[in-house]
């Protein structure tokens, strides 16, 4: 929208031949310019160009961290996954373990008493 702006006022500022007013009732004044001033509207495209270039720079960024952070939430999703898997497997290990233990502890019980 700022970009539409200014192109609108560049496109008028350069038809315009005089920096200041006219008053309708003073004397007709030398011509100061013979034709409208473009500026420096050729060189590098000015501030239209620098502002075009930003806005192409930050959608490329925007793309590129949407993309970043869509792989790093995959790979989030598939470690918490994998996590879980692993955690329920450690759990249901200790759980026979500990069942193993108390089995075998049974008879060394009963033989020291």
């Amino acid at each position: 929208q700022a970009l539409v702006v200014l192109k609108e006022f560049y496109a008028k500022a350069g038809a315009a031949t005089a920096f200041v007013q006219q008053d309708a009732a003073a004397p007709e004044a030398p011509e100061i310019f013979d034709e409208p001033y473009k500026g420096m509207s050729g060189e590098s495209g000015g501030v239209v160009g620098m502002l075009e270039v930003i806005e192409s720079d930050f959608a490329r960024l925007e793309a590129d961290t949407k993309a970043a952070e869509a792989t790093a939430q995959k790979e989030y999703d598939s470690f918490m996954t994998d996590s879980k898997v692993d955690k329920e497997a450690k759990t249901k290990d200790i759980e026979h373990k500990d069942t193993k233990k108390q089995e075998q502890s049974k008879p060394l019980v009963v033989k020291n008493e």
